[in-house]
């Protein structure tokens, strides 16, 4: 009999690994507690009204790349709190959410709420689970996703990428996706100076270099990050030129718009494939047997009101297949 479970329970395997799921992802959704009476600096209006759009997509599971409250008034005590009481709209369907730190996260008291509020576990149906301090990994189905803290150094981005290609070398199955989610951007339009790497975009080439290095070894071929309020997806090289990865910047999931950035220089290693200012979007990210699709769904965003897009403003870009090569 347990032979029997064991081979049915390989064919299940088998099975998820070919159906195509999907992942809901949304960027920053902090907001200033003054505009926002009672929200602890939480987009709640605007949460409220993506979630519902996103549970037409039946996904498997809701992403958010960081900054989930603000850091004025009381929302560094009681934000965080607030913004997971808003996940009862995914909790009752059974769809997880997984988060992780942004610089809004980042200041004293916070790491210690985010571990508890936030940070999964194997009890909650975490399958595959990893960690490294605020750092983590999880399998589901035919991918690895991994999950990068905030204010890491050059050598700490390093020894991430590191980990995340021991794992993946270790595993006795390996799943053919592997993603990476992480709040700050991998390049930065010139005015923000503002990066993973630092003020600019060509700052620690040497260990610029062996991240990308690192992160193709272990399969990775997206990034997805949080941070400019803005959409942006857009391929980028290492400074060596030797590894690409595509990337993508999520639009606001609140009112917070940044305005259009300054030109790159026409010899960046960046090659933009969309870019949007002035909305908040949803992204669902199809998962297929040997390939990944993004889907954005946009709503215009004046970034002066809390009341957020209404369902019918929703439109769809032009779906973006993820190279894989």
């Amino acid at each position: 009999m347990r032979f029997i479970a064991l081979f049915f329970i390989f064919l299940l395997q088998i099975a998820w690994a070919e159906e195509p799921w999907k992942i809901a992802i949304i960027g920053d959704t902090h907001d200033a507690p003054p505009r926002m009476e009672g929200s602890e600096g939480v987009a709640v209006n605007f949460i409220k009204t993506l979630y519902g759009e996103i549970l037409k997509h039946q996904v498997d599971m809701v992403i958010q790349v960081g900054d989930m409250a603000d850091v004025q008034g009381s929302a560094p005590v009681k934000g965080l709190a607030k913004r997971k009481e808003l996940n009862k709209m995914l909790e009752e369907k059974g769809i997880p959410f997984y988060a992780l730190r942004g610089n809004h996260e980042a200041i004293p008291g916070r790491a210690v709420q985010f571990r508890e509020l936030f940070m999964p576990t194997r009890k909650q149906g975490a399958k595959g689970l990893a960690t490294r301090k605020l750092n983590y990994g999880i399998r589901h189905k035919n991918a690895s996703l991994y999950f990068m803290d905030i204010d890491l150094t050059p050598a700490q981005l390093v020894d991430f990428s590191a980990w995340i290609k021991r794992n993946r070398s270790k595993a006795n199955s390996v799943p053919r996706h592997c993603l990476v989610f992480t709040h700050r951007t991998l390049q930065t339009p010139m005015q923000f100076r503002e990066c993973l790497w630092g003020r600019y975009n060509d700052s620690a080439t040497e260990q610029q270099n062996i991240f990308y290095r690192n992160l193709r070894e272990a399969g990775v071929r997206f990034v997805v990050t949080g941070h400019l309020h803005a959409h942006d997806l857009y391929t980028i090289t290492s400074p060596d030129r030797k590894h690409r990865l595509t990337s993508l910047i999520c639009a606001p999931a609140g009112n917070k718009v940044l305005p259009l950035p300054l030109l790159l220089p026409t010899k960046s290693r960046v090659k933009t494939l969309q870019y949007r200012s002035g909305i908040t979007a949803y992204y669902i990210l199809t998962i297929h047997p040997d390939s990944m699709t993004l889907d954005t769904y946009a709503a215009p965003n004046n970034g002066t009101t809390d009341k957020g897009p209404q369902s019918d403003e929703f439109k769809k870009l032009p779906s973006y297949q993820i190279p894989m090569d």
